[in-house]
C-alpha cells in the first residue's frame, strides 16, 4: 500500500490582495461580516464586539498591521478562531476554502532579524504563495487572559448573579 505524503489542512483566505492561511483545527467557523459594536471595548487591533449566538466575541482587524485600511465588501467574512486566551473573530476580505498543502511545499518565511511577523512559514499552492499565520503570535497576544468561564467567549444568558 502506498504511503500518503504528510500534508496540512488549512483555511485559506485573502486579506488586502495577499493570501494567508490558518490551521483548520483552530478555525471554529466562518460567518458573514457583522459590524462590531461596543466599540468602547476597542483597543489596538480589536475593533469592538459582536454577539454571535449569545456569545460576546471580540473582533480583530489586521489591516493596520499590514499597512492598509479595512474595506468591507459583500465577500468580507469573520473567521472565528480559538487561541489559548479564548476565542476571537478575524476580519478577512474573502475565504478561499480548505487547502491540503503537502509538507514539502511549506518552508520558512524569510524575515529581517527582529521583525515581528504574523508567522514564520510560507506555502506554495500551485502558482500562489500563502503566508501561514501563527494564530497564537498574531492573535493570541491581542486578547488579555481572563478568568476561566469556559472556552469560546462569554454567554450572555449565563451571567454570574451578583453576590448577596
Amino acid at each position: 500500500m502506498a504511503q500518503t505524503e504528510p500534508e496540512r489542512q488549512l483555511i485559506a483566505f485573502t486579506l488586502h490582495g495577499e493570501r494567508y492561511a490558518l490551521p483548520i483545527a483552530v478555525v471554529r467557523e466562518i460567518v458573514r461580516y457583522t459590524p462590531p459594536r461596543a466599540t468602547a471595548a476597542a483597543r489596538g487591533a480589536i475593533l469592538g464586539l459582536i454577539n454571535l449566538r449569545d456569545r460576546v466575541l471580540p473582533v480583530a482587524d489586521l489591516s493596520e498591521t499590514l499597512g492598509h485600511r479595512l474595506e468591507v465588501t459583500p465577500g468580507t467574512r469573520i473567521l472565528v478562531i480559538e487561541v489559548q486566551a479564548g476565542t476571537i473573530g478575524l476580519i478577512v476580505d474573502s475565504v478561499d476554502g480548505v487547502r491540503a498543502i503537502p509538507e514539502r511545499y511549506i518552508g520558512p518565511l524569510p524575515t529581517a532579524a527582529g521583525e515581528v511577523a504574523l508567522g514564520d512559514e510560507i506555502a506554495a499552492d500551485g502558482g500562489d504563495l500563502i503566508v501561514l499565520i501563527d494564530h497564537e503570535r498574531a492573535l493570541g497576544a491581542i486578547l488579555r487572559p481572563r478568568p476561566q468561564r469556559g472556552r469560546g467567549g462569554w454567554r450572555l444568558s449565563q451571567r454570574t448573579p451578583p453576590a448577596p
